[in-house]
């Protein structure tokens, strides 16, 4: 549990901490089973992390099941973890059985990820042995303690990852107010008008044109200076945000 609490922690490369997650996932049963992190995005779902490349192709062939699946996604679908007992013996999921036995594995043992109530994705193991010696009692208490504490970190990843792009549109939001204030500017000089009537100008011409408001502005500015528009020296967010 603690290295996997480090894995995200001891590194700044999100793909690198993820894959150490993996690893330290496949050494909690017996036999060292590969492990993979599924992560659902909306109605799509990727291998964010894999114990190794073996995995990783494992985790593709249920993906590309279509429409049977396999355990991974039915426990993301259900939020109940799935067990195959024996890829021999298994008839769920179509050919899905049959494919992973030509990969060499006989058990599979699939954990949904939880952040609060929402399921999103699942931590997968793959075995070479029959799940009643792959995973065991003990093992199964690990790996859903493991699977729990994964689900967490990958939450913090989608927070951070959802306060970047809110940090990347406040920026944005930024730099376009200073494009169109700096062609208000243009348009006060030049028609000897107030800011407001300057505005309404750029207003009648962004609809008649079809065009963005930021864009006109920055056509004036070109037309103006011969230039296209600088980026403002504030356009990055105030300390702490978001």
């Amino acid at each position: 549990m603690h290295e996997l609490a480090g894995a995200l922690l001891a590194t700044s490369n999100i793909d690198a901490a993820l894959n150490e997650l993996a690893v330290a996932a496949s050494r909690i049963a017996p036999g060292a089973p590969m492990a993979g992190v599924t992560l659902r995005l909306g109605e799509r779902v990727m291998t964010v992390a894999s114990s190794e490349a073996h995995a990783l192709l494992v985790d593709e062939i249920q993906y590309d099941n279509e429409p049977d699946g396999g355990p991974c996604l039915q426990a993301i679908d259900t939020g109940q973890i799935v067990i195959v007992e024996d890829l021999g013996t298994e008839t769920r999921w179509g050919t899905y059985a049959t494919l992973l036995l030509s990969h060499g594995l006989r058990s599979i043992y699939s954990s949904p990820l939880h952040a609060g109530e929402p399921v999103i994705g699942a931590l997968n193991m793959y075995a070479t042995t029959p799940a009643a010696t792959a995973f065991t009692p003990a093992a199964r208490t690990a790996i859903a303690r493991v699977a729990d504490h994964t689900g967490l970190l990958l939450h913090a990843v989608l927070q951070a990852a959802r306060h970047a792009e809110i940090t990347g549109q406040f920026r944005q939001a930024l730099t376009n107010r200073a494009i169109i204030e700096q062609a208000i500017g243009i348009l006060m000089g030049q028609r000897r008008c107030t800011a407001a009537e300057a505005f309404a100008i750029m207003r009648r011409t962004s609809q008649n044109r079809n065009r963005r408001l930021r864009d006109v502005a920055a056509d004036i500015i070109i037309a103006f200076t011969g230039r296209p528009p600088q980026p403002s020296p504030f356009a990055d967010p105030p300390e702490g945000f978001p």
